[in-house]
């Protein structure tokens, strides 16, 4: 695997990382994932928005301008030779002294990891309401942080390993999947969890958002058990339908809503740099 790692393009056994770095030793860090279509990265400028925003909120100053990552993208493209990529992009906080550190960080490590993904395609599969509950946020919003104990654990509690995690807050809410936003439907409208439950406020729940009728809404677990449809996102799958919650079977993929928001994408993902993007 080919990886950017502070402004080179390097194999991964040559990738070299501090053990002083803030990013491992306490999870100071940021991360966006998101994929290509035909070498287009869709919706970069909201990931790199959120990236940028999230780094200001724990201290991490990017030393890169987003025109400066998109060439680090375009040339790991073509390092891969590939048709598409998987994405990730990681900012740790960088080396200091252990020890807690109120100052800030301004030489983050960034690595950019690329690997080939296949083809995009209409999905399907069954959700399942995981028994630990949702942690709360580390700030006063959930940032895409490296902090993954609460998505690690639930993941290992699922009776089936190929379902979606759904969690439910400590007072019971439907709060996201386990790397999902939630979506339901009834009728015509479309729902999914406020963000009060603490949950992600993902780049593709934020794309669907801006494309559909959808309401914020406290929900408990009867309530999506009674939607005519739902679908969970993120930005590697775009939209997953959901064939099955806790064993009540639902549409999946025949489902119109979900065919919908298929088209949407489809419109989209070639071309779209942000959700704002007039069509």
């Amino acid at each position: 695997m080919y990886l950017w790692h502070d402004g080179q393009v390097v194999k991964e056994e040559d990738v070299r990382i501090s053990p002083f770095d803030h990013g491992y030793l306490y999870g100071m860090g940021i991360f966006e994932t998101f994929r290509t279509y035909a070498g287009h990265p869709f919706l970069f400028d909201d990931h790199i928005k959120r990236l940028q925003m999230s780094c200001a909120a724990i201290g991490i100053v990017i030393p890169y301008t987003r025109d400066e990552l998109l060439v680090a993208i375009e040339t790991l493209y073509r390092a891969h030779a590939t048709t598409d990529l998987y994405i990730r992009l990681n900012v740790s906080a960088g080396p200091r002294d252990i020890g807690l550190s109120v100052e800030r960080y301004d030489t983050p490590t960034v690595v950019i990891y690329a690997r080939p993904i296949g083809a995009r395609q209409a999905t399907e599969r069954a959700l399942e309401t995981v028994r630990l509950p949702r942690s709360t946020p580390e700030t006063a919003y959930r940032l895409k942080s490296h902090h993954y104990m609460n998505n690690l654990v639930a993941k290992r509690q699922l009776f089936n390993p190929e379902a979606e995690g759904l969690f439910l807050t400590k007072e019971g809410f439907i709060c996201e999947g386990i790397t999902s936003n939630i979506f339901w439907r009834y009728g015509e409208k479309w729902y999914t969890p406020s963000l009060e439950t603490g949950a992600l406020n993902g780049i593709t729940r934020q794309f669907l958002m801006e494309q559909l009728m959808v309401e914020e809404r406290l929900a408990l677990l009867p309530q999506l058990m009674e939607a005519d449809e739902i679908l969970y996102t993120n930005s590697v799958q775009e939209a997953v339908a959901v064939s099955s919650l806790d064993g009540r079977t639902f549409p999946g993929q025949s489902g119109s809503g979900y065919q919908r928001v298929r088209q949407l994408f489809d419109e989209a993902v070639e071309t779209r740099w942000s959700r704002r993007e007039k069509r």
